[in-house]
């Protein structure tokens, strides 16, 4: 299925919005799949009941962690994904805590990505590519 060029981040950039943090990073893992690297989204923004919110703390989930965990060879990424735009994205207290202690780490890079791009380079940067 072709999607609608409508509903894309080029789209987006070329009439001048800034695409939501979602249409980044989906198309962050679309790159992510077609360049067969293995990823996962760590689901922790959810909309929820106090109460339902209550189980997944006491199940291990943190807020501020990064949205996704990148799998490559010798080393872990983990990227936070914001709006391209600088001013209209804010990186929380919790979410600069896991960056800064995810980058302590021997095995691991952290960084908050602002728009696909940054992500893409990032990603590529850690391959040896440019």
């Amino acid at each position: 299925m072709i999607p609608n060029y409508k509903n894309t981040v080029a789209h987006m950039q070329a009439i001048g919005q800034i695409p939501y943090e979602e249409q980044e990073q989906k198309a962050f893992v679309k790159w992510l799949r077609v360049q067969r690297i293995r990823h996962i989204h760590v689901a922790n923004e959810r909309m929820a009941s106090v109460q339902y919110k209550k189980k997944l703390k006491a199940l291990g989930t943190y807020a501020g962690f990064p949205d996704l965990m990148i799998f490559l060879p010798h080393r872990i990424l983990y990227v936070e994904m914001k709006r391209a735009d600088k001013k209209v994205s804010k990186v929380s207290p919790e979410q600069k805590e896991w960056i800064e202690f995810l980058n302590m780490l021997d095995e691991g890079s952290a960084r908050v990505c602002y728009g696909s791009g940054e992500a893409i380079d990032f990603v590529s940067s850690q391959l040896g590519r440019k």
